[in-house]
C-alpha cells in the first residue's frame, strides 16, 4: 500500500509572493506620478479659475467706477475680494481701439505657481463718445 502526501495549495509560495512584490515595484511609481500630477492640474485650475473671477470683479469695477480714465493701474487684491485674494496682482491698461471713440480695457491677474509667474487677461471695449 502506498501512502501519497497531498499537497495544500491555499496561500503564495515564496517566488509568487516576491513576483508580486517585484511588479508592484514597477507599477507604484507610475501610479504615484500620475496621482500628483492630477492633484497638481487641480490646484493649476482651481487657481486660473479664481483670476478669472477676480480679472472679472475687477473689470466691471473698473468700467462702474471709469477708473480707466485716469490712465492705467495695477495693484493687488485686498480682502473685499475674498480671503485667497492676497496671492493675486492686477492690472488695468486702456488703449484706443478702431477710433477715438472707443478703448480697449485689458484687465490682467497675476499669481506664482511654484517657480514661475502665471497670468490670465480679460478685455473688453469701451465707448467713450466725444
Amino acid at each position: 500500500m502506498s501512502t501519497r502526501t497531498t499537497r495544500r495549495s491555499d496561500g503564495f509560495t515564496l517566488v509568487e509572493a516576491l513576483a508580486s512584490l517585484m511588479l508592484l515595484a514597477v507599477v507604484l511609481p507610475f501610479v504615484v506620478r500620475g496621482v500628483s500630477l492630477s492633484a497638481r492640474s487641480a490646484v493649476d485650475y482651481d487657481r486660473k479659475a479664481t483670476a478669472m473671477m477676480l480679472a472679472q470683479a475687477m473689470m466691471e469695477e473698473a468700467i462702474l467706477t471709469e477708473a480707466w480714465q485716469f490712465g492705467d493701474s495695477s495693484g493687488e487684491f485686498d480682502d473685499g475680494f475674498g480671503t485667497d485674494s492676497g496671492r493675486y496682482t492686477w492690472s488695468l491698461t486702456s488703449r484706443d481701439w478702431q477710433s477715438s471713440d472707443y478703448l480697449e480695457l485689458t484687465v490682467g491677474v497675476f499669481w506664482n505657481s511654484g517657480t514661475e509667474q502665471k497670468s490670465v487677461q480679460l478685455k473688453t471695449v469701451v465707448y467713450v463718445g466725444t
